[in-house]
């Protein structure tokens, strides 16, 4: 049986699988070739923080993407994590 945590991949693990390992970028590498500290790549590779439109500008330009690519990548995740939660009732209003 699959759980919904095998399911869903955060932006920082399809970094990491997708790009990092197969391209041999280390985080550190990538750190400096986008000017941020490599704690902050860290974070996004372990899911604790989001990539944000600056991040996502960084990294596509880096990567050889689109910034947009990174930005569909960390809602879609959005998404689905509020897909797990208990959300309110809501009412229609149109």
């Amino acid at each position: 049986m699959t759980t919904i945590d095998e399911v869903i991949s955060t932006p920082g693990e399809i970094l990491l699988e997708e790009f990092l390992q197969p391209l041999g970028i280390s985080q550190y590498k990538l750190a400096q070739a986008i000017g941020k500290p490599q704690s902050a790549v860290s974070d996004i590779v372990h899911g604790r923080r989001a990539i944000t439109p600056e991040m996502a500008w960084l990294l596509g330009h880096a990567l050889g993407t689109t910034p947009r690519f990174w930005l569909d990548l960390e809602a879609t995740y959005q998404l689905k994590m509020l897909e797990r939660r208990e959300m309110p009732e809501v009412r229609a209003l149109a």
